[in-house]
């Protein structure tokens, strides 16, 4: 009999407490047991509606005003208690029927968070066991890892997202064509691993765990994946295509083949007949190995350029046009041509963008690829009458190449850039 009433009274301090005058104050003690894991120390409230003002002078009994801030000690709030109908019960009590939640400290919720997670990604890695997502995710949980970090972010923030989608991320992983030789293009990859075409669009966080998945097994730096275009190139090494048709290199000199004797027919009658052509990324898939005439290749940065040499030179020259910029295209048939000995020559504008440009691709290949032009003497040739701004300058300070840092101290002291188009006669070769 004695417990039932105690319920009752409990239920009844509930329905009072519960009020939305007394909302802030139970907040403030639910933030007071989760930093201390106790009741202590005190509450502090600001701006108190009139609502809040009345019940609180009239349970606290002392002056409250509206409009005003409140400060009550936990201690006060026990001695106000113990001067109401609940008198007999403890703060302790009413406390989790009043937020209808158990009453837990920062640092217990923390720990079973964390209990949750292990618990979650250990199923996950006992799903997955010898496959290759399942090796990824084995490897990839430790502290400070990239990927252990992106899953912690995400189990806290978006635990349905993460534990709803983690699977089918895992799976596309395990299904990567890469795996098998093979490309697919990025819709129909999604298509036939989740049903949704635009499971991996951009701007998708699925489309960021895939790109951690595929760098785990191409290798790389974790700055891959930051832009449009290198996260085009870190799928294309996955064996997804994006962009396959509007992402295109201009070349010349160029043969390739699809399998280790036959040749790509296609791009064997450009060389027949002593013409430029346009590779698209698509072309570039089904190429097993490419190779040209001289066992190098000039590459050169301006269209008016390359059809100079291409036109000048038919029967001895293999040449590309980057076009200014590094588009996954051009670096994917370096990438073979490098990889079948041929050494590159790159030659492009004596400005900061150029230069840039320039460090990228000796960072990338190496001694496999040789700076052609890049002299002071020439630059002097190709200046121009434009002043380059000290925010374009700043680019230069991310040289690290010799010859490119001493013609980036040049941009700096004459700040005005310098086009292979004035010294066109230099690129007669």
């Amino acid at each position: 009999m004695e417990n039932l009433k105690r319920d009752e009274l409990l239920l009844q301090a509930a329905e009072y407490f519960g009020r939305p005058e007394f909302g802030r104050l139970f907040d403030g003690l639910r933030e007071r047991y989760g930093s201390l894991s106790r009741l202590g120390g005190k509450v502090c409230l600001k701006a108190l509606t009139k609502e809040e003002a009345d019940a609180l002078e009239g349970f606290l009994q002392f002056k409250v005003s509206e409009g005003g801030g409140l400060s009550v000690s936990i201690r006060q709030i026990r001695r106000a208690l113990e001067n109401t109908r609940y008198g007999q019960l403890g703060l302790e009590d009413i406390l989790p029927l009043v937020l209808e939640e158990e009453m837990v400290s920062n640092k217990e919720a923390r720990l079973r968070k964390e209990k949750e997670m292990k618990e979650f990604l250990d199923s996950l890695s006992a799903q997955f066991r010898g496959t290759p997502a399942g090796s990824w995710i084995a490897r990839s949980l430790f502290k400070g890892n990239s990927l252990n970090t992106l899953i912690t972010k995400d189990y806290h923030s978006d635990y349905k997202w993460l534990t709803e989608n983690m699977p089918l991320i895992l799976c596309a992983v395990n299904q990567l064509p890469a795996f098998t030789g093979t490309h697919l293009r990025l819709p129909v990859f999604a298509a036939s691993v989740t049903g949704n075409p635009h499971y991996f669009d951009d701007g998708k966080k699925s489309l960021k765990y895939l790109l951690y998945g595929i760098r785990h097994f191409t290798g790389g730096d974790g700055s891959e994946g930051n832009t449009a275009e290198a996260r085009t190139e870190l799928l294309y090494r996955g064996g997804i295509l994006k962009d396959d048709l509007s992402n295109w290199v201009l070349c010349f000199g160029i043969r390739g083949y699809v399998s280790d004797k036959e040749l790509h027919m296609g791009m064997e009658e450009y060389l027949k007949r002593g013409e430029p052509q346009i590779l698209t990324l698509q072309n570039l898939s089904v190429l097993k190995s490419v190779t040209a005439a001289g066992r190098k290749v000039c590459v050169v940065e301006n269209p008016s350029v390359f059809a100079r040499l291409s036109e000048r030179n038919r029967e001895s020259c293999a040449c590309i046009c980057s076009g200014g910029q590094l588009r996954i295209s051009v670096l994917v048939l370096l990438d073979m041509l490098v990889k079948n000995g041929i050494t590159v020559y790159y030659s492009g504008d004596f400005d900061p963008e150029g230069l840039c440009i320039a460090q990228k691709l000796v960072s990338r290949y190496g001694s496999r690829l040789e700076l052609w032009g890049y002299h002071e003497e020439i630059y002097h040739k190709a200046i121009s009458s434009e002043t380059i701004s000290e925010r374009r300058l700043n680019q230069l300070d991310g040289l690290t190449d010799e010859r490119l840092v001493a013609l980036g101290r040049l941009l700096k002291k004459y700040k005005r850039p310098g086009y292979q188009e004035n010294v066109m006669e230099y690129y007669d070769i």
